[in-house]
């Protein structure tokens, strides 16, 4: 897919949740086959694209030979790239494979010329639902003070809004408004991107869009009130990040 003149190219996959052993599903879902799958068509975009971020849940057991899984098909894009840690993983197992410094790694901003990607560790130990300590936030602050002129994209695992799912919004990020009041004061922060709900969902906040990015692993059901799997194939969001900081955006299903 051809991009504008100036426009930079950030590729977003999201909750692969493999586990340790290649052939454990996830809820009943072959989940290795599902990132190859996707890596087949990641590489299909490769020549196009200038970043990809995952947005978390890397594995599903938090284990370390699930991330270097999805670490090998990361690298093998060759495209510079942020990861974040969700609600599954573990901090220890994520630094093995993403430590900073590494093209792919857990750094807190990624450098996209006209624009920045800052990275938020929502994660809080032995929890489902999201949280940003003050310490988080704080860097949140400095990274923010730093980025000078450049648009922002910020993206953490879960969101800051209502997903309009009552179980997923309840599992949410718990302190969204904090983030919120930043989006909203800040004219520079240009979108919100975000995984956990395995499934697209996009709105807007203060005339910003914040958005979601389907599974690699299972789907879940948009707009159901309990826990429910959907039908569909692993898929990808793209983001095509103007110069003149707006956000253009898709979705990309492996049929």
């Amino acid at each position: 897919m051809q991009k504008g003149q100036g426009v930079c190219r950030l590729l977003q996959v999201s909750d692969t949740h493999l586990c340790a052993l290649p052939s454990a599903p996830t809820a009943e879902a072959p989940v290795d086959q599902r990132w190859q799958a996707t890596q087949t068509r990641l590489m299909e975009w490769v020549d196009s694209a200038d970043a990809i971020v995952h947005t978390g849940d890397v594995s599903d057991d938090g284990s370390a030979a699930a991330c270097q899984r999805v670490a090998e098909g990361l690298q093998a894009l060759n495209l510079p790239g942020q990861v974040l840690p969700g609600n599954h993983d573990e901090p220890d197992a994520l630094l093995q494979t993403f430590a900073p410094g590494q093209p792919v790694s857990l750094a807190r901003v990624l450098d996209l010329g006209a624009w920045q990607l800052i990275g938020l560790d929502s994660r809080q130990p032995g929890e489902v639902s999201g949280h940003l300590c003050q310490a988080e936030l704080s860097a949140l602050d400095e990274a923010l003070a730093n980025a000078g002129n450049a648009w922002v994209l910020l993206a953490i695992h879960h969101p800051p809004v209502s997903v309009n799912c009552a179980w997923l919004d309840a599992i949410g990020l718990d302190n969204a408004q904090a983030l919120l009041d930043r989006l909203e004061s800040n004219p520079r922060i240009a979108g919100v991107v975000s995984g956990h709900v395995h499934h697209a969902f996009e709105t807007m906040h203060a005339g910003r869009p914040v958005l979601t990015a389907p599974a690699v692993s299972v789907q879940f059901l948009a707009g159901s009130d309990e826990f429910a799997i959907a039908p569909g194939p692993p898929a990808f969001r793209w983001l095509d990040l103007c110069p003149d900081g707006t956000i253009q955006t898709g979705i990309e299903e492996m049929n």
